[in-house]
């Protein structure tokens, strides 16, 4: 027999005798949280059904349905708390019902759902900063603490204050408190004072130090409460280090690879450029020669005018190889100023098609990163070279009305949340040989762009058209 309707041996479904009678302790659960309906619908659907599961797998009676209650009210306890709604006199309310209901005592109460609601598998599905302040909430929504504080170790050594609830900021005692227990595994009794440290810890190693302020009297339960706390806080920070370290392998990885680019760039400068400039010396030599020696035969401007067309098939050749090189070399970005570099992308343009592009540039160029520096540079030099006519390419640009955000920013958090759709969009472009750019700030808009050239086998260039004139503009973020 199936927990989903299987049917039975008489072909009839089977059906949980307390499925119908669990949702109404939930109802008045949530009632008595004070929730808004449409909230309570959906935390009730899904604490529910998690309820329901867990009484049909431990069987019929008193027990089971006692268990799946508990489960399915910290699931609610849970979900509040992730959404930043969860306070002390929610808390209060709920155990005093609850331990009037079930005859116990309400500190016996508070502490079981505490512990159900810590462990609830939907705290583990949250990104670890989000996890954190969740579980952080469950503490002081049931300890008996005014307030909480989580401190981290920077790589300097210095401490950082990851996350603070209550109602005043972290004071020096607070913070020698987490440091002391950075320092001190075990940790540091303090029987007498407001403020107690614990260690979390992984591996025997410490992660951070988790501060309470309690009454002396409420010491022994508040220390309860927050040594319970620090084993599902080491597995969230734990978590949070490998995304972490994950993101600083990506930019490694990043940098490695312009130093590599910036190297072949250096290389081809230095040895299939400085060759190819000795033979087009040489054949310069060889046509000056060549004109004395066939001066009075009749086929003598055919054959020089063949070495013109070498020599120039040379020049071009020299020119699109020395682009390469200057593409490949990043460090040139980072010792030029931004504006020199616009315009001598714009001055080459012109000498090499006799058109006369225009570049408007808007905003700070100070503030930019030298990854913005790089993407706004390649846009423009894809830019000019598609608006030269015998080039053929699709574009693509999308643009919002929303609020913006911060790119680099929104993009490792992506990355740690594991929603890769922007990364993904642009090695598909890239794939396709083309130059994917996303451009935000907070206040919007967002702009997606993609240029991708398209595709056509090998043929012989046409001759430019002269004389045209480009706009080139260039929108950065004001500062």
């Amino acid at each position: 027999m199936g927990r989903n309707g299987t049917a039975a041996s008489e072909g009839t479904e089977s059906q949980d005798p307390t499925e119908g009678s669990l949702f109404t302790r939930l109802a008045g659960v949530v009632s008595a949280l004070g929730l808004r309906e449409d909230d309570a619908e959906a935390i009730l659907s899904a604490a529910g059904g998690r309820g329901s599961a867990l009484a049909w797998a431990a069987g019929d009676g008193a027990a089971a349905a006692r268990l799946a209650e508990t489960a399915a009210i910290a699931q609610v306890l849970a979900s509040l708390a992730a959404a930043r709604r969860l306070g002390r006199k929610r808390v209060d309310k709920l155990t005093r019902q609850l331990a009037r209901t079930a005859g116990l005592p309400s500190d016996l109460v508070g502490l079981v759902l505490y512990l159900e609601a810590l462990r609830d598998p939907q705290l583990l599905e949250l990104p670890p900063d989000q996890a954190v302040e969740a579980q952080l909430r469950l503490l002081i929504g049931f300890a008996p603490i005014s307030e909480v504080s989580l401190w981290t170790s920077e790589p300097n050594g210095r401490l950082r204050c990851m996350l603070l609830l209550g109602d005043r900021p972290a004071t020096r005692r607070v913070r020698a408190a987490a440091r002391a227990a950075m320092l001190e595994p075990e940790g540091l009794p303090n029987e007498h004072g407001l403020i107690h440290a614990i260690p979390v810890l992984r591996w025997g190693h410490p992660l951070a130090a988790l501060v309470v302020r309690a009454r002396p009297e409420e010491r022994e339960r508040a220390l309860v409460f927050a040594e319970e706390a620090t084993a599902t806080l080491a597995c969230a920070l734990e978590r949070q280090a490998l995304l972490e370290r994950s993101a600083e392998g990506e930019r490694n990885l990043v940098e490695s690879s312009e130093r590599r680019l910036a190297r072949l760039g250096l290389d081809l400068h230095d040895g299939p450029l400085q060759e190819l400039a000795a033979f087009a010396g040489d054949l310069h030599l060889l046509r000056r020669q060549l004109a004395r020696v066939i001066a009075a035969n009749e086929h003598g401007d055919i054959v020089l005018g063949r070495i013109d067309d070498l020599e120039a098939r040379l020049v071009e050749l020299d020119r699109e190889l020395r682009e390469l090189a200057i593409s490949a070399e990043s460090s040139t970005l980072m010792a030029t100023s931004f504006p020199e570099l616009l315009t001598s992308e714009l001055q080459a343009f012109a000498v090499r098609h006799k058109i006369e592009p225009k570049l408007a540039v808007r905003g700070r160029l100070d503030s930019l990163t030298a990854s913005q520096r790089i993407t706004i540079l390649r846009i423009i030099q894809e830019a000019l070279v598609t608006v030269f006519p015998g080039r053929s390419h699709v574009s693509v640009e999308v643009t919002d009305n929303g609020r913006g955000f911060d790119v680099e920013r929104t993009l490792v958090q992506a990355a740690r949340k594991g929603r890769l759709g922007l990364v993904g969009m642009s090695e598909r472009v890239r794939l396709l040989g083309g130059r994917f750019d996303l451009q935000s700030s907070r206040g919007g808009p967002t702009t997606i762009s993609a240029i991708i050239p398209r595709w056509r086998p090998l043929e012989a260039e046409t001759e430019a058209g002269r004389g045209d004139v480009a706009a080139v503009t260039a929108t950065l973020p004001a500062g």
